[in-house]
């Protein structure tokens, strides 16, 4: 037996190797040789160690807190599952996979907390120890599960197709969606809301989140994003006295560059490659993410576009390469085929803001003045041609596709006109001036029979930039009614496509919509879009009859005494034309107003 004191060791004093005995040696050779782990790896299994104990607890808690609220009854409401069979599900899922993952890049000795993946069990409906505040804001608003159903069948079937900001599966409950992005549901369910004075009272709840969450507690997640991109597009809803589309693209951008969408990040998935145990599913949960950022990202340079189309105020996002890679990616259409619909909206877009986009150094929120060269006009159409050719056949002859389409080429051949107009052109040059006109009215033609094909009941979801398509056609149809130069038929124009009976077709159409689609409180404190909209179109008429020369044979009402504005724009209206001061008022700040009196095609 070996001693710790030397002196006392008989193999110490007979001068023979000191062994130690067979069944202590026996013992020892069945124990496993010690392996001194790298510090990197040491490093790992401590903090693994560490997320693994804070996970089990908060485990622990919420379970003795699921007990204490379950109480003796073990039932499970049904309205908390999304699905029959689910009820109760999120009670013992475990809370783990809220908590940051901790990845380790032993290449770069880096130590990273990653936000986890979101499941359809991270939502703020689920019984978890941080449930969002946002839940609770819209928690004022009780919507029965069918009637919100209801409402976003019909967000599926009139808004989305006009702008696909979001993937919606037609699987998703109005429940599900609820759960996981609270606000995007307000938003949705304001917009899709019958009774006018409740879309208000939807729409102040909206102000609430955004003024308090966003801007005050600077909350910032891709639901609250994708709801200010909706309650922005459609922001024609609730206006009053002013726009505040611009104000909340502004915020949109804000909020977007917070989450770092305007820049390629590694996915999820990919940043754990290193450190392992990434399961498929977690990787495709990683896709799916990375995906709805960038289509993120891209409809909210498509709301920036529309928002300088419609307001000329804010320059929309500019153009980058990695708003390129996403517009290619999306044009694939891997997850759904309105993807395809909103790259070649954003394409469209690139055309026009090339267009109406003064340089940097020149921009104060008007039109460029600058005449480009036609060259340049000839290389847009071929690139809007390509646009077309491009797509898919179904697509092809998508209601939306045609519209931008159309729309787009109405610009490019808009700006030819309006920067050709010079004087003492020959003969070949006036052919060729007719021919531009004439091929300008055959597009504005088009349009308008691909925007008079929607049915009434899809009206609802005309948004902003779809609205501000049909101004711009119909002050192009305008500009060749009133086009006073040699050889040009203006009959012709008014026999194939007349401005003024344009006008009243849509006013009785937009009068329509309310009864059809079962629009309710329409004349009440606060109207509702389909009640303005057909003073709106009074008001466009009155106000090109007012620009005709000479001016057409009408009754001119008597002036409101005091309410003239400094320009006469308020001069010779009264209720006969259904358009209150107020309403006139607003109506400053629509750029279609100065488009009818400001620019014209005539040859100076």
């Amino acid at each position: 037996m070996l001693f710790a004191n030397r002196a006392r060791c008989s193999c110490h004093r007979l001068d023979k190797a000191c062994e130690q005995s067979l069944s202590v040696r026996k013992r020892r050779a069945k124990r496993a040789p010690v392996r001194t782990a790298p510090p990197s790896n040491a490093l790992e299994e401590k903090l693994d160690d560490i997320v693994a104990l804070l996970r089990s607890q908060a485990s622990e808690k919420q379970a003795s807190k699921d007990t204490a609220q379950s109480g003796p009854s073990h039932e499970t409401t049904p309205s908390m599952s999304s699905r029959p069979g689910e009820a109760g599900s999120s009670l013992i899922s475990s809370p783990g996979g809220r908590d940051p993952d901790v990845v380790i890049d032993t290449t770069d000795s880096v130590v990273r907390l990653l936000r986890p993946t979101e499941s359809p069990s991270d939502s703020p409906f689920d019984l978890f120890p941080h449930p969002s505040p946002i839940a609770g804001d819209v928690s004022v608003h009780n919507i029965p599960d069918w009637q919100a159903d209801e409402q976003l069948i019909l967000f599926r079937r009139a808004f989305i197709p006009l702008f696909p900001f979001v993937h919606l599966p037609d699987s998703m409950q109005a429940s599900e969606l609820r759960r996981e992005k609270p606000f995007l549901w307000l938003v949705i369910m304001a917009l899709t809301c019958k009774s006018v004075s409740k879309q208000f009272e939807m729409a102040d709840t909206v102000w609430k989140v955004i003024s308090t969450r966003v801007v005050s507690e600077h909350h910032a997640n891709l639901d609250l994003l994708l709801g200010i991109i909706c309650f922005a597009s459609w922001s024609h809803y609730f206006k009053q006295d002013k726009p505040f589309m611009t104000k909340l693209s502004q915020l949109a951008i804000s909020l977007a560059y917070d989450l770092d969408l305007h820049i390629a990040t590694p996915s999820h998935a990919a940043r754990r490659g290193r450190s392992g145990h990434v399961s498929g599913q977690q990787a495709a949960a990683a896709q799916d993410k990375a995906l709805e950022e960038r289509r993120t990202f891209i409809a909210l340079f498509h709301l920036s576009s529309a928002t300088w189309t419609g307001y000329r105020k804010t320059p929309p996002l500019p153009w980058t390469r990695y708003i390129s890679d996403c517009v290619r990616i999306l044009s694939e259409g891997t997850e759904t085929q309105l993807d395809i619909l909103l790259a070649t909206q954003v394409k469209c877009q690139l055309i026009t803001n090339q267009l109406s986009c003064p340089p940097d150094d020149e921009f104060a929120g008007s039109d460029s003045t600058n005449a480009l060269p036609k060259i340049l006009y000839a290389t847009l159409q071929r690139q809007l041609g390509e646009i077309g050719q491009g797509l898919p056949l179904d697509l092809q002859s998508h209601r939306t596709t045609q519209l931008y389409l159309t729309s787009t080429e109405l610009r490019i051949k808009d700006c030819l006109l309006n920067s050709a107009a010079t004087h003492g052109q020959p003969s070949t040059s006036q052919f060729q001036r007719l021919q531009d006109l004439e091929s300008t009215l055959s597009c504005a033609e088009r349009f308008i029979a691909v925007f008079s094909s929607a049915p009434p009941l899809d009206w609802v979801g005309i948004n902003v930039d779809s609205f501000t398509q049909f101004t711009h056609c119909l002050v192009v149809l305008f500009k060749l009614t009133t086009l006073n130069e040699p050889d040009w038929d203006v009959a012709e124009v008014t026999r194939r496509a007349d401005v003024f009976g344009i006008l009243d077709e849509f006013c009785v159409k937009a009068t329509q919509v309310p009864e059809m689609a079962g629009i309710t409180d329409t004349d009440g404190l606060n109207r509702g879009i389909f009640t303005k909209t057909p003073a709106l179109l009074k008001t466009i008429k009155a106000l090109m009859m007012s620009e005709m020369e000479p001016p057409p044979v009408v009754p001119i009402p008597e002036q409101n005494s005091g309410q003239g504005g400094d320009d006469g724009f308020l001069a010779g209206f009264t209720n006969e034309s259904d358009a209150s001061y107020d309403f006139l008022e607003s109506l400053r700040h629509e750029p279609w107003l100065s488009d009818i009196m400001e620019y014209s095609w005539d040859l100076v």
